[in-house]
């Protein structure tokens, strides 16, 4: 498996989590640090794209900033899906929590969130 790399960007108005390789334990602590800095204001999108492995500790703390964005009454979106990704969120039953954008043009929020 690839290293992993992880982004938090602010743009647009929202931030985007960003996820390549096979993000693990560190990638789950990198984010921590990361999320414990920042101000989270606005909708927030996960870009796992070019993920390769999402481990569950990561989950674990995408789960938590979920919840702390729902409960600023904000969006919590899958900006860029993973075919792998998406399946082990199936198998675990965690996929309703991860909820994908729809980019088509004129689409409702997916369901879920508060878009």
């Amino acid at each position: 498996m690839a290293d992993s790399g992880f982004a938090l960007l602010d743009t647009q108005g929202r931030m985007i989590v960003r996820l390549e390789g096979a993000a693990r334990v560190e990638t789950a602590s990198l984010i921590k640090q990361e999320l414990a800095q920042a101000s989270i204001t606005h909708d927030v999108a996960i870009d796992w794209g070019g993920a390769e492995h999402v481990d569950a500790s990561v989950l674990q703390v995408l789960l938590a900033l979920r919840k702390l964005v729902v409960e600023r009454g904000l969006s919590f979106m899958v900006d860029k899906d993973n075919a792998r990704v998406r399946g082990y969120l199936k198998l675990s039953g965690l996929s309703e929590y991860f909820p994908v954008r729809d980019h088509s043009p004129g689409a409702p929020p997916a369901e879920g969130t508060n878009a």
